[in-house]
This record gives structure tokens, C-alpha cells and sequence, in this order.
């Protein structure tokens, strides 16, 4: 800033580069407004010149003044003597942030990858076709930045991410590796790693990469949310809540927070204290059948009577979840209602014959062991894994039931 005074003392005020300069610190210096008005110095010396108006944009976009800023790109894109890419680029994601011009965003999106914006345009446009909804344009947009350009760490985990979600696991853990093998604290990559890695039982190695996303982002919910239900699969029951507690806390309005500490708390026996945490996820959203579910296991371990209205509004929210039906039939033969319970374990074989689970299964299997001998004869049970166990004591006496859990 010194040097630049002293070029203006020699020029008397006529240094367009001195300027530039000013408004460049002060904009890095986050005095945006100071550097708004340097810039505009600038442009009044040399009106024709695109690169100062680049730079008001760019500090009107960090304002928060994304209009504002969209017009001074298409004035400064005006200006621009060839298709600059970095111009496409911000016009883009300022189109994406102004209500009622999203749709062009991905236009001046492609604009900038075929201006030659490299793996930005490709990411950028990969990320709002996915803010769009169009998952296919996503991922085939992801595909020719990897395949064009050497794309950064960043990217690869995007793509990996987007990889598993579209269903390609094996898609998706080539690109998270090559994500790590750059970047070993590449935060998206160690938590999707992770969840793929849980996903497939192998807890310890889901820990490790935790653990790294953890101190790479250390507020991270989702990274201290899947720590708990991983801890919670080892029995460390207190490591567990622990980490659900975090995460519950970063986020009070994370309904998802709230249902795995409520689930974790199922586990410990503390039905009160998880009916507290569920109910808060239920009212953030009021369709998860699970969550509903959940609430109803813990009523009923409090002896209360809202306990058959829980389980039943989990079935209205989702009649076709065999493991919903499974813990409704579960709650009638402990109240007594054996024929109620035959009946919805009749669904839930039927069910199981569309969408076979051999966890769910097994445990119809154990829960008509342990019916009276009525009406059983008519339900023909799927075949059931010997490897997957039961979440039903199958050495409970006959009408011994306790209370199962999801």
C-alpha cells in the first residue's frame, strides 16, 4: 500500500496499476467496499480495460450482491476482446444464486468448459446439474473432467461421492482412494470411504478413516454422527454417546442427529431419555417411519399406552416395510393380540417375497417359534441366512416377549 501511495504522489493520481493494487489488498483484507471504489478508479482511467470490472463483480459476489455482481460480469464479458472461461465460470454461480435464472447457470456453465475452463467449468457444471436434480448429467459431467483434465482431490471426491449414491460402490471407492492417495486429510473422501466401509461391516477400517476426516473437520456432524453408530456396533457404549452427543449438539436441527442418539440411548436402556431425543427428530420430520417406530419401541419399554398408536402410524407412513410390520406383529403378541400378530406376520412373508432380507427373516422365523401353534400353518416363511443373527431371544419361554429393537 505504501509503494502504491507513493507511485500516485509521482503520477498525481493517474497510476491505473496503483489502483488495482489497493483494491486487490483491501479486497484480501475483506474491506470490500474500500476495494469496490479503488476498482472504479481504475475503470475510470481505462474504462476498456475488463480485468478491474472482473474484480468489482468478484467483491460484490462476496457481499452477498449477486445481481449486482451478474451484471458487472456481463459488462466486463462484453468488454472481453475472447470467451474468457473464468468469466463464464462466475457468471455461472451467480446465475445459480439469483431467484429465477438457475437454468442459466448450467448454459454459461458449459459456455466455460467448452471456453477451455478445465476441471473448475467441469465441476462447477457437474455440481448444478446435481443442484438440478439431473444425476446422470452429473455424473456424465464428472466423467469427462476426469477423463480431460487431472483432476484435483476435491473433484474425485465429489465424483466418488456421487458414484455411490447413484449406486456404482465400485466406481465410487476407485475414485475415494485416488481422492486419499493425493490428499490423505481430503475430508468428503475419508467420510464417504467410511460410510461404504460400514456398509459392508468392516468397522475398524471405517473407524481409521473417521478418525481422519475427524481431524481434518473437526465439527464435522455426519463424521461424529457415523463414529457412534460405529462405536455403538463394538459395545463402546459410552465412546458411542459421546460422539452422538456432539453431533446432536453441532446440530439441534438435524433430524438425523437426533434419531441415531435416540437409537443409541434404545440400545444403553434408557427408553426416557431416547423418547426425549426422538421426539425431536420426529418433529423436524414427521414422515421418517423409523424415527415413529423408534418412538413406539421406547413407549412401550415405558409401559405407556401411546405405544399402539406409534407403531401404527410407522405402518401408515410405510406399509410396505417388512421390518415395520415385523415390530407391529412383535407388539401384538406381547399385548396379547395373537391374531393380530399371525396377521401382520403373514404380510410381512408376503412382503418378504418382493424384497427378500435375510436379517428380517430370521427374525419372523423366531417370533412364530414363539406364537402359539394357531393359524401358522398358512405362512410360508423365506429361507433366512444361518450367518445373519436375530434381534429376538429365541430362549424366551412361549408369550415371553421383550421389547425388539430396529
Amino acid at each position: 500500500m505504501e509503494l502504491a501511495e507513493e507511485l500516485q504522489k509521482q503520477t498525481n493520481n493517474t497510476h491505473r496499476f496503483a489502483y488495482y493494487i489497493k483494491g486487490a489488498v483491501l479486497a484480501d483484507a475483506g474491506r470490500l467496499q474500500e476495494a469496490v471504489d479503488k476498482f472504479h478508479s481504475c475503470i475510470r482511467l481505462q474504462p476498456q480495460d475488463p480485468e478491474p470490472l472482473k474484480q468489482v463483480a468478484k467483491c460484490l459476489y462476496r457481499q452477498g450482491r449477486f445481481q449486482l455482481a451478474l451484471e458487472a460480469y456481463l459488462e466486463a464479458d462484453k468488454l472481453s476482446k475472447q470467451p474468457d472461461p473464468e468469466i463464464y465460470c462466475a457468471l455461472a454461480e451467480c446465475a445459480n444464486s439469483v431467484a429465477g435464472v438457475g437454468g442459466a447457470g448450467v448454459e454459461w456453465a458449459r459456455a466455460a468448459q467448452a471456453a477451455g475452463g478445465g476441471e473448475r467449468a467441469a465441476a462447477l457444471l457437474a455440481r448444478l446439474l446435481l443442484g438440478a436434480g439431473d444425476v446422470p448429467g452429473a455424473l456424465a459431467a464428472y466423467d469427462h473432467a476426469l477423463a480431460s483434465h487431472a483432476c484435483g482431490a476435491d473433484t474425485l471426491a465429489a465424483a466418488g461421492a456421487l458414484s455411490l449414491r447413484a449406486g456404482d460402490p465400485r466406481r465410487a471407492f476407485q475414485l475415494l482412494g485416488e481422492a486419499l492417495s493425493q490428499q490423505p486429510t481430503q475430508h468428503a473422501a475419508a467420510l464417504a470411504l467410511a460410510a461404504m466401509l460400514l456398509q459392508h461391516k468392516d468397522v475398524d477400517a471405517a473407524l481409521a478413516r473417521l478418525k481422519v476426516a475427524l481431524s481434518a473437520h473437526p465439527t464435522c456432524v455426519a463424521a461424529h454422527s457415523n463414529l457412534g453408530l460405529a462405536l455403538l456396533t463394538k459395545k463402546k457404549f459410552v465412546a458411542a454417546l459421546t460422539c452422538l452427543s456432539r453431533a446432536a449438539t453441532g446440530a439441534p436441527l438435524s433430524a438425523r442427529a437426533a434419531h441415531n442418539l435416540g437409537l443409541a440411548l434404545l440400545w444403553c436402556r434408557r427408553p426416557a431419555s431416547a423418547f426425549c431425543r426422538l421426539a425431536c427428530a420426529a418433529a423436524l420430520r414427521p414422515t421418517r417411519h423409523h424415527t415413529v417406530l423408534l418412538i413406539g419401541i421406547a413407549l412401550e419399554r415405558l409401559g405407556d399406552s401411546r405405544a399402539d398408536a406409534a407403531y401404527n402410524r410407522a405402518v401408515a407412513l410405510s406399509p410396505e416395510d417388512p421390518l415395520v410390520r415385523l415390530n407391529l406383529a412383535g407388539r401384538h403378541a406381547r399385548a396379547g393380540r395373537l391374531a393380530d400378530a399371525v396377521e401382520e406376520a403373514r404380510i410381512v412373508a408376503q412382503l418378504l417375497e418382493y424384497t427378500p432380507d435375510a436379517q428380517v427373516s430370521s427374525n419372523l422365523a423366531t417370533l412364530l417359534s414363539l406364537l402359539p401353534k394357531i393359524e401358522l400353518q398358512e405362512i410360508e416363511l423365506p429361507a433366512a441366512e444361518s450367518e445373519h443373527s436375530t434381534t429376538i431371544d429365541d430362549t424366551q419361554e412361549t408369550k415371553e416377549f421383550q421389547p425388539d429393537e430396529v
